[in-house]
Order: structure tokens, then sequence, then C-alpha cells
């Protein structure tokens, strides 16, 4: 069993070697982005001796500071940050209900209801 591998207007199917090692890069991927989030986590809660503030404190304290400075992508950032442009970003759906009239005119005439 394969798959279909879709480059512009070529299909390319991808053999099930390939698919395994697919899922195999893509699964080392997962787990280097999850060591990489940690560890950030960690440094960010360390305390920088010379402030005396943590690393996450600093951040904050120069996103800010550029904001102040004018800086449009760290207030950007700082909104995101606060979730305030999520309700922006999400996309109204709407709800468009299909109803059969073919018959609404001859059910009017028949019951007298035509205006």
């Amino acid at each position: 069993m394969g798959g279909i591998l879709k480059h512009g207007n070529e299909a390319h199917k991808l053999t099930t070697e390939e698919l395994k090692q697919g899922g195999i890069r893509s699964g080392e991927v997962r787990r280097e982005k999850a060591t990489m989030r940690k560890t950030l986590e960690m440094l960010l809660d360390e305390t920088n001796k010379k402030e005396n503030k943590t690393y996450r404190d600093l951040a904050t304290l120069g996103l800010i500071q550029g904001a102040i400075d004018g800086k449009a992508e760290n207030y950007k950032v700082m909104v995101e940050l606060l979730g305030e442009l999520q309700e922006a970003k999400e996309t109204p759906s709407v709800e468009i209900k299909i109803v059969d009239n073919s018959n609404l005119e001859a059910s009017m005439y028949e019951n007298n209801n035509w205006l």
C-alpha cells in the first residue's frame, strides 16, 4: 500500500518504505520540538543574577520597551500573547439551509394563502 505525493501537476506514488521513513522523521522532529520547548521553558524561568529577574521577565520587559519605542511588531506580539487577536483571526461561519420550495406556489393557491 502506498500514498500519493502531489507536487504541482505531477503526482509521485510513495512506496511503503518512503511512507515509513516519513513517519519516523515526523516523530523525530516532534520530539526535537518538544525538547526545545522544555529547554526554553527551563531557561526562561532561570534568574539572571545581574538583573535579579528571570529571563522571562527580561524578555517581557524588552518586548514592552520595543512597543514603547514604536516597534509595531512588538505590540502585535504582545496582543497575540494576550489572546486579543484570536477573535479577529477566527473566520466567521454562515449556515445555509437548503429548502425545497418547488411546491410552495401550488400549495399557496390551494390553501388560498396567496397575498
